[in-house]
């Protein structure tokens, strides 16, 4: 057995309930001198998520605190937003510091600097799942063991010892939260486009499923030098589509003649689904008031992908297999995120394997703990190392 190997299984050989009892009594005895109550430190997506959680479990945070001096003094979603200096002194004594940002390891380091009691969003949601799990990837350990089959194979897809060491580095982050169990994680702006990985084309056919406002896009476009032949963003949102439409209406036209928007959600099906929208990289499909339309890639017409990207907040399984055909096709470079669900951990690359069998696997992180975890699938003619 390899060292991953013998990790894996000292790992299944716990008992999840056990491992979630132990934080529990961990965390009763952190707050046994606070109680419940928490600084909220981060006022944006998380930071709203957290308190409209914690509102719901019957907990009303003490305040926001954030590093935006435009946001000090007012309040975000009704609770009062502090400067980090204005909370430590109101509260630094007698409360907990909930780190509510995604990239989170400068706080830690800010937070534990004041000498301040501080947590993760993820530890505070293992104390309270019923209001604050599921959210991406974190949620109580149970998947893990009950697929623990699936776990297994999973560690015998990744083409290089980087991706084993993050994937073994997510599934103990996600069993015991201890954030030493992971790598150091690579640069933000890489993700989906990361150049140690795959070879460019000049004639790049770029499908960008979850295009947002078109940030990924811009970012292409940049590493590409504008060289490509064409790009087909793909993004439900109403307000998202129309902060895309203004983007691409601002490129030179040459460039913009060849993106073409979709507002369709992707699928597995051809549907109509519900929509949460919110104007935001968070939009997301299964609930909502807003319905729109579901297509699989299959059913786009005249379409050859060289390179399909996928963030859409849950939904990446339905639309891999939306795109089977395509991907026997083509094979295209897949860049899949897999940190909206625990289980896409290991649920992701199998499902791309069991369409094709000719692609290469590649695990790789953009962000602390669990977020921005991609999975890239490469055709071998692309690989640019191994």
């Amino acid at each position: 057995m390899t060292s991953f190997e013998i990790q894996l299984e000292e790992l299944l050989k716990k008992d999840p309930t056990t491992l979630t009892n132990a934080h529990k009594a961990a965390f009763s005895q952190l707050t046994s001198e606070t109680g419940e109550r928490y600084v909220l430190f981060g006022a944006g997506r998380l930071g709203q998520i957290t308190l409209a959680g914690l509102q719901k479990a019957g907990i009303k945070p003490l305040a926001f605190a954030d590093n935006n001096s435009k946001l000090w003094d007012t309040h975000v979603s009704g609770l009062r937003v502090l400067s980090p200096n204005d909370a430590a002194d109101q509260f630094g004594a007698n409360a907990i510091f909930v780190i509510t940002v995604y990239t989170s390891a400068p706080l830690w380091k800010q937070l534990n600097g004041m000498g301040l009691k501080v947590i993760s969003f993820a530890n505070l949601a293992w104390q309270y799942p019923e209001s604050l799990t599921p959210h991406g990837g974190v949620v109580l350990p149970s998947k893990i063991f009950e697929q623990a089959n699936e776990v297994r194979k999973a560690l015998n897809i990744w083409s290089d010892e980087i991706s084993r060491r993050e994937y073994i580095g997510q599934l103990l982050w996600q069993s015991l939260l201890d954030p030493s169990f992971l790598p150091p994680h690579l640069p933000q702006n890489d993700i989906y486009f990361d150049n140690d990985l795959y070879t460019s084309l000049a004639d790049e056919v770029f499908v960008d499923c979850g295009a947002f406002d078109g940030d990924s896009i811009l970012e292409f476009l940049k590493r590409r030098n504008n060289s490509f032949g064409q790009i087909i963003a793909i993004e439900p949102d109403p307000e998202n589509c129309k902060a895309l439409e203004a983007r691409v209406a601002s490129l030179p036209i040459e460039l913009g003649r060849k993106i073409k928007i979709v507002q369709n959600a992707a699928g597995s099906r051809r549907e109509i689904v519900t929509f949460n929208v919110t104007g935001t990289a968070g939009s997301s499909i299964g609930q909502g008031n807003y319905q729109v339309s579901s297509i699989p890639l299959d059913e786009l017409n005249n379409i050859n992908p060289t390179l399909i990207k996928m963030d859409i907040e849950g939904a990446e399984p339905d639309a891999i297999l939306g795109a089977s055909n395509t991907i026997r096709k083509n094979m295209p470079i897949l860049a899949v995120c897999t940190y909206h669900a625990q289980e896409h951990l290991w649920r992701v690359p199998l499902l791309i394997q069991s369409i094709s069998d000719n692609y290469k696997f590649f695990f790789r992180r953009y962000s602390d703990e669990c977020w921005e975890t991609v999975c890239y699938a490469l055709p071998r003619n692309r690989l640019k190392i191994f």
